[in-house]
């Protein structure tokens, strides 16, 4: 069987899919990811072979974060959707079209953001597909009434009926017990990546046998083009690094390290740190909220303070607060600036209180007690055939 795995240009979005590819290949089936171009580094260190789509042009872009930075923030969210449904699924289809021809794949695994793979499924035939969830089923229901009618726009664009299928499957890594009550449909399929269950590797001792607590920062990837998030990271690291603790900061490939220079001895930053070799080492978590950020936190145990900027940020870190496996730092209004002496508190409570710690460990049971992602297979094997 030939996989098609199908992504937008988003570690976030990326790595809820790699459990599944891996297990694939396990299985003796054939992997390809098709992503844009922008996003070839991560896709080329993740191993798998890697076909070159375009991205949104980028004056496009700029003109759409220009709004979203503009915006109040109750209205924010209204550029990413313009972005993810219409901008980058016109962008990405010609690429995705030529993947499909080449590759010719039995099966289109596509992270949910991703709907460009979607429309040249459709346009190629109806190839079975896949969405990897990559954050609260809630957003289902968001895809369907808040995204369908722009992602409309591009469908007949490409010459498709402006109303897609709603009835695409699901699979997911998080437990039914992270979801809202009352929000998450029967109809998902939920895996545990198989990865999370291996013994940690060794870090390298960037801190010269310091032995205090380790605190991993992370805004994620997408955050380094936010002009309010780099400011409010560069802040929250400069307010942590008064704390008796090991501080490894990763800005992104879209990041500078070298911004950060002049920072005492405790304090590492870098561009990319797997979080799958830190987290088992890490005593809590500073981080932006974003889903694959906090489900890589999760199926280690570790407690975090989530300081949200956007998108699902701020549902992820309610979930966070709600479970008690960490606490959020927020304004009433996302547009004013965390003050990062709250943030510096938050994570001296965190590291403190065994409550937030038990809290964590409570869904890294919950997650590590879930079928592995290797069982997946058999399902998706079935809607190839």
């Amino acid at each position: 069987m030939r996989v098609l795995l199908a992504t937008t240009s988003g570690m976030g979005h990326y790595v809820p899919m790699l459990p599944f590819a891996a297990a694939l290949v396990r299985a003796g089936h054939e992997v390809q990811v098709a992503a844009p171009r922008s996003f070839a580094a991560a896709v080329e260190r993740s191993g798998y072979p890697y076909w070159p789509c375009a991205d949104v042009d980028p004056a496009e872009l700029a003109a759409a974060h220009a709004r979203m930075n503009a915006a109040p923030p109750e209205q924010r969210n209204a550029a990413f959707v313009e972005v993810a449904a219409d901008l980058a699924p016109r962008a990405i289809l010609p690429g995705m079209l030529t993947a499909i021809d080449a590759y010719r794949p039995d099966l289109v695994l596509r992270e949910v953001g991703e709907l460009g793979s979607a429309m040249a499924s459709e346009l190629r035939g109806g190839i079975p597909q896949v969405q990897v969830l990559i954050g609260l089923a809630k957003f289902g229901t968001l895809l369907r009434d808040v995204v369908g009618p722009i992602h409309g726009r591009a469908r007949v664009w490409a010459g498709l009926p402006a109303e897609g299928t709603t009835s695409v499957p699901s699979v997911s890594l998080l437990p039914l017990s992270y979801e809202e009550p009352g929000t998450a449909g029967s109809e998902v399929r939920r895996y545990v990546d198989a990865s999370v269950l291996d013994a940690a590797e060794p870090l390298p001792d960037w801190s010269n046998g310091n032995a205090d607590p380790l605190v991993y920062v992370t805004f994620g990837t997408v955050s380094a083009s936010v002009p309010q998030a780099v400011a409010t990271f560069r802040a929250v690291v400069e307010s942590l690094a008064s704390l008796p603790i090991r501080l490894l900061a990763t800005v992104g490939d879209g990041g500078d390290p070298s911004a950060f220079d002049g920072l005492p001895a405790n304090v590492r930053v870098e561009r990319f740190v797997p979080q799958a070799s830190v987290l088992p080492h890490a005593a809590a978590m500073v981080c932006h909220g974003g889903m694959g950020t906090v489900l890589g936190g999760l199926s280690a145990g570790v407690p975090m303070v989530v300081v949200p900027q956007f998108a699902d940020q701020p549902d992820n870190a309610a979930r966070v607060e709600a479970l008690g496996a960490g606490l959020q730092v927020r304004n009433d209004h996302l547009d004013d600036p965390v003050d990062p002496a709250w943030v510096a508190e938050a994570t001296r409570r965190v590291l403190a209180e065994p409550s937030f710690r038990t809290g964590a460990e409570k869904l890294r049971a919950d997650i590590h007690a879930l079928p592995p992602a290797d069982e997946a297979v058999a399902f998706f094997e079935e809607l190839a055939s």
